[in-house]
C-alpha cells in the first residue's frame, strides 16, 4: 500500500503545480480479473508444484490538461491462494497478496521546457506474481519489492540543440535483513543536438550512488549487513538516435564508467542498443545493453548485461504478446567471469469478446542456465494462466 500512496501523493503534487484554473479531464477505468493456472516451482527450489487461482481488481486514470498534460495511472491488488498450501508449510487458509502501481507524466512546462516522469513499484508475496522477474528470482524466496523511477527535464537551447536533465532511481527488497536490500540513485545531464529532422546526437554524464540497507546480525547475514553508501560510478557515454519510419526509432549509446569504492577501484565500458517501434495495432522492441545496475544477492553494483525482444500485436477481436530474453549478472569487480547467465519468455493469446471483456492464457518460463551462487538446483520455472478480464473501455 505503500508504493500507491507515494504514487498518489506525486500525482496531487502535479495537480497542484497545475493551479487551480487549470482545465482537465479525467478518465477512470476500473478493472477485474480472475485467474487460474498451474505453477511447476512454487517455491523455487524444486520442492513441488501446485495449482492457484488470483483475483485482481485494478483502476487505470487518464488525465488530460493544458499544456499537453497528461498523466496516467495504472494500480492494481492481488489476492492469491495455492490449491494445496499446506503441502508447502503454509495453513490451509493461507492467502497472499500482490499490489503493483505505475505512474506516468509528461508536460510542457514552457515553451522551451518539457517534463518526462515514469514510475513503478510492484510488491508481491505470492510466488507466481513475482515470475517472470529474470535473475531477480532466487530459492525459496516469498516475498520482493521493486520501485523504478525515471524523470527527466528536456530544455530547447536552440531549434536543433538542447540540455536534458535527468535522475533515475531504482529498489529491491527482500525482506528484513536480508543482504539484498539496497537501492540506486542517478542523476545525469546530456547534451543533445539535432543534424537532420531524422538523427540526433548527444552527450552526457552519469552519477550512480549505490546504497544498501543496513541490518545487525540475523539467520540471512550472520555478520550483519552494511548500510548507506557503498560504492559510485561516474559514466561518460556518446549517444544517437535515428527516425528509421515516423513510428520507429533506432538508437545506441558508449562509453566508460569508473567505479570507486573504499576497497579498490575499476573501469569498464558501458553499451546499451535498441530499436523502438509504435503504432496503434503493433509495437516491436529490442533491447541490448551492458551496464552497471543492482541485483538480488547484495546490495551494491553488479554487471547486468540484457538481449531482449518483445511484440505486441492486436487484430480486431484477437491479440497477442510474445517475450524473450537472456540476462547475465556478476560482480561488478570480476567482470571478466561468467556470473550468473539465465533467460526468460513469455507468450500469450486474449480475445476480445467485447469492448469490455476478454479471455486470455499465457505460459511462461524462468530458468538458469549457470549460478555460480547456488549449490541447490538452479531457478527453473514454468507457469501457464487463464485470465477472464473485465474493463472498462475508454471513452471515444
Amino acid at each position: 500500500m505503500a508504493a500507491r500512496a507515494q504514487l498518489l501523493v506525486a500525482l496531487a503534487a502535479i495537480l497542484a503545480a497545475r493551479g487551480a484554473s487549470a482545465k482537465v479531464y479525467i478518465e477512470f477505468r476500473p478493472r477485474m480479473s480472475m485467474m487460474g493456472g498451474y505453477d511447476d516451482n512454487v517455491r523455487l527450489n524444486g520442492s513441488g508444484a501446485d495449482a492457484f487461482g488470483q483475483a485482481v481488481p485494478g483502476l487505470k486514470l487518464d488525465l488530460f490538461g493544458e499544456h499537453q498534460l497528461h498523466v496516467d495511472l495504472d494500480c492494481q491488488a492481488g489476492l492469491a491462494r495455492l490449491a494445496h498450501p499446506q503441502e508447502f508449510g503454509l495453513s490451509s487458509g493461507a492467502f497472499a497478496a500482490n499490489e503493483s502501481c505505475a505512474l506516468g507524466t509528461k508536460v510542457h512546462l514552457s515553451p522551451r521546457d518539457k517534463l518526462l516522469l515514469h514510475s513503478v513499484a510492484t510488491y508481491a508475496q505470492d510466488p507466481f506474481s513475482i515470475a517472470g522477474l529474470g535473475l531477480l528470482l532466487r530459492p525459496g524466496q516469498t516475498q520482493i519489492f521493486v520501485g523504478k523511477f525515471s524523470g527527466e527535464v528536456d530544455h530547447a537551447l536552440s531549434g536543433h540543440t538542447e540540455i536534458d536533465y535527468g535522475l533515475d532511481a531504482q529498489a529491491l527488497a527482500f525482506g528484513i535483513g536480508d543482504p539484498g536490500n539496497g537501492y540506486v540513485i542517478a542523476p545525469s545531464v546530456k547534451y543533445a543536438w539535432r543534424t537532420s529532422a531524422r538523427s540526433k546526437w548527444d552527450l552526457g554524464v552519469r552519477e550512480q550512488l549505490f546504497f544498501g540497507i543496513g541490518a545487525g546480525p540475523n539467520p540471512l547475514a550472520l555478520k550483519g549487513v552494511q548500510g548507506g553508501l557503498l560504492d559510485a560510478a561516474h559514466t561518460g557515454m556518446l549517444g544517437y538516435r535515428y527516425a528509421l519510419t515516423p513510428y520507429a526509432d533506432i538508437f545506441a549509446r558508449a562509453g566508460g564508467v569508473l567505479l570507486t569504492s573504499a576497497a579498490r577501484d575499476t573501469a569498464m565500458p558501458v553499451a546499451h542498443f535498441g530499436i523502438e517501434s509504435y503504432t496503434p495495432s503493433t509495437a516491436v522492441s529490442v533491447t541490448v545493453g551492458h551496464d552497471l545496475a543492482i541485483g538480488p544477492n547484495s546490495a551494491g553494483p553488479i554487471v547486468g548485461d540484457i538481449a531482449e525482444l518483445g511484440v505486441i500485436q492486436q487484430w480486431e477481436k484477437l491479440g497477442g504478446h510474445f517475450r524473450i530474453g537472456i540476462y547475465r549478472n556478476q560482480n561488478a569487480f570480476a567482470a571478466s567471469k561468467l556470473g550468473t547467465v539465465g533467460y526468460g519468455g513469455e507468450v500469450g493469446l486474449d480475445w476480445s469478446f467485447t469492448r469490455n471483456l476478454k479471455l486470455g492464457v499465457a505460459a511462461l518460463r524462468d530458468a538458469r542456465l549457470f549460478d555460480p551462487t547456488v549449490t541447490a538446483p538452479l531457478v527453473d520455472r514454468d507457469v501457464v494462466q487463464l485470465r477472464l478480464t473485465w474493463e472498462k473501455a475508454r471513452f471515444e
